[in-house]
């Protein structure tokens, strides 16, 4: 009579198991999946933002540059005693009436001589910031708004 024979199934120590994954090891994996696809929002957020920040940026200084250049290619201007101040929109147009449209930029600019060279060189200035409500508020913390742009040059009178 034939004898069955039985399969030997090998023999395997503790730790050593054919492969696969623990469930603590997929569990692992997937909070750590979750963690990184909850953090992605954010990421897009906060990268939207810096890009429309830099585009603010880069605007505000185009429209004090062009401010800049129109007070340098005046005769001469005499110092201003106090800031002048103007609300341009978004296109960069100025708003002669606050109501007319809402206020995109804050530009501001004065002019005052040169300490070491007073009756010879001027000094202008011009600042453009995001447009705030609290800006046409011209005294106190509210009136050093938070600058995009900052442009300075000289202006010198040629000797005669």
């Amino acid at each position: 009579m034939p004898v069955a024979r039985l399969a030997a199934v090998p023999f395997m120590p503790h730790g050593q198991d054919e492969g696969g994954f623990s469930l603590v090891e997929v569990l692992i994996a997937a909070c750590l999946l979750a963690t990184v696809v909850a953090s992605l929002p954010h990421l897009f957020v906060a990268a939207a933002r810096a890009n429309r920040d830099a585009g603010d940026v880069t605007w505000a200084t185009v429209l004090a540059a062009q401010k800049l250049e129109d007070l340098r290619t005046e005769i001469l201007p005499a110092p201003l005693s106090d800031q002048s101040v103007d609300y341009l929109d978004s296109a960069g147009r100025s708003l002669e009436d606050l109501g007319s449209r809402e206020p995109a930029y804050t530009r501001r600019w004065w002019i005052e001589p040169l300490p070491s060279a007073p009756d010879s060189t001027i000094v202008i200035t011009v600042t453009v910031s995001r447009y705030r409500r609290a800006d046409e508020d011209t005294s106190g913390p509210a009136a050093q708004p938070r600058e995009a742009a900052r442009l300075v040059t000289l202006r010198t009178r040629l000797a005669s």
